[in-house]
This record gives C-alpha cells, sequence and structure tokens, in this order.
C-alpha cells in the first residue's frame, strides 16, 4: 500500500491516481513509487470546456437553432423572416464598442448566449423548456435591430490625414457606430419584448426574461427562473466568452459545436 502524498489517502501500489484527489502517480518522476521523499509533478488541471461562435460558424449554428424550434413553428418563422428581410438582423454589431462591435456581431453574441443557456439550464433546472430556451436566449437582445427601417446602430466614417513623408499626407477612412438619434429611446429589453410579441404568443415567463434579465429594479430583484438562467448565460457569454484574455488565462478547450 502507498499514501497519497498530496490527500494522504491509502491506497494500493499499483493505483496510477488517486481516487480522492486525482494526483498522478505516473506524471513527472514519480512512476508509482510510495516514496514521498520523489518529487512527483502534479497533473494539470482538466481544460475548462466552452463553446465558441465566431463569424466561420455562426450561419451553421444559427441554421440548428432555428431548426429546434417545432411547437411555434409558424409564429417563429415568420419573426424570423421579418427579421432577416426588413432589419439588421443578420448585419448589425452587438454594441458600439467592444470585440463584437463590429458585422454580424449581435447575431454571433445571441447565438452564443443561447448556446450558453441550454447547457446551463440542463444543469441547473432541466424541466424548463427547450424552445423557451432558444426563444428568449436568441431575441434577448433582438431590440438592438431598432425597428422596421430605423436601425439601432449606424455606421459612422471618419476620414483622418496621415502624415507621410516631407509633409505629404493621405486620407485613412474608418468605420465606426453610432446610436441612431431618430429611434425612439427604449431600452433594450422593451424594445426586444416589443418586437417579438408582435408576432409570437409569450408566456409570462419569456416576456420577464426578455424584458428584465439584465434590469431588476423594476420588479425589485424577484426574477423567475428563466430570467434568472437566460442572465447567468448571457453575463457567462459577455464577460467570459468574449474576452480573449480570460479565454487564455483559463486554458479553455473548445466543445464540438454540434
Amino acid at each position: 500500500m502507498k499514501k497519497c502524498p498530496d490527500c494522504g489517502m491509502v491506497i494500493a501500489n499499483q493505483a496510477i491516481r488517486c481516487p480522492k484527489c486525482k494526483y498522478d502517480f505516473t506524471d513527472g518522476q514519480g512512476q508509482g513509487s510510495s516514496s514521498a521523499s520523489t518529487p512527483v509533478a502534479k497533473a494539470a488541471p482538466a481544460n475548462l470546456p466552452m463553446i465558441i461562435v465566431n463569424r466561420e460558424n455562426v450561419d451553421e449554428l444559427y441554421a440548428d437553432l432555428k431548426s429546434k424550434i417545432i411547437k411555434r413553428k409558424t409564429e417563429f418563422d415568420h419573426f424570423i423572416d421579418f427579421l432577416e428581410n426588413r432589419t439588421s438582423w443578420l448585419t448589425a454589431p452587438a454594441a458600439i464598442e467592444g470585440p463584437l462591435a463590429r458585422e454580424k456581431g449581435l447575431l454571433i453574441h445571441s447565438i452564443g448566449v443561447a448556446k450558453q443557456l441550454l447547457r446551463i439550464k440542463d444543469s441547473l433546472m432541466p424541466q424548463l423548456d427547450d424552445e423557451s430556451a432558444i426563444i428568449v436566449a436568441l431575441f434577448h437582445d433582438v431590440g438592438k435591430v431598432g425597428i422596421e427601417g430605423k436601425p439601432l446602430f449606424l455606421v459612422e466614417e471618419k476620414v483622418t490625414t496621415s502624415a507621410l513623408g516631407l509633409g505629404l499626407g493621405r486620407n485613412i477612412t474608418s468605420s465606426s457606430y453610432i446610436i441612431n438619434p431618430k429611434l425612439v429611446p427604449m431600452s433594450v429589453g422593451v424594445r426586444s419584448l416589443f418586437l417579438v410579441s408582435q408576432y409570437m404568443l409569450l408566456t409570462d415567463d419569456e416576456a420577464q426574461a426578455l424584458c428584465y434579465q439584465s434590469n431588476h429594479g423594476d420588479v425589485e430583484g424577484r426574477l423567475m427562473p428563466l430570467a434568472l438562467t437566460l442572465e447567468v448565460a448571457n453575463n457567462w457569454q459577455t464577460k467570459i466568452y468574449e474576452v480573449d484574455d480570460i479565454v487564455r488565462q483559463y486554458n479553455f478547450t473548445v466543445l464540438p459545436t454540434s
């Protein structure tokens, strides 16, 4: 018998890994030795899995999510048709600054939140309906398209002069986004609910999730489970998976997206 140098558990000599703390006796110079004086490298922790959504796979993931809507397919398809053909849904940024302040940023973010919500609800509250989860996650920020004929984000082009050589210069054009001043002001959650509810019959839980998952004040923090899990998924996507430094720091591994 031998003792694990990490947790002290006594295990069989032939064991290569401690069943309690997962200490690996074969890593480094341990080679299964029972001698506590022999330095043994501790096994590296398993990489945390993630689902990454980007410009290369966003269309495939989007099509897959749409195919999962069965019970409310007719009204869902009508709303999708409106979004794709009469708004900036397929091209809008997710914000005016940050990693997704670019074309398709909103779609990338929304699909990322939907993928996270499906994973989170399976662990925390599997009784929540998958279709309901997809609908609120996919459309939680749909208010960022604005309305038909009036997108929330407008492209602003700036021309700057760059000095070259002996006082010569050239004009450089750069693009950024600004908020459309002609759009009636309202919160993203309220506009999302306004748009979705014109095409889809929502439950009260879904309506709360769309409207308040990022703004608890008006409901005094009394969010229902769907809104709470959507908030977790949105925060996880925005503050973890969309921040390159954090992804690198925690050495995430990428899960298959299917």
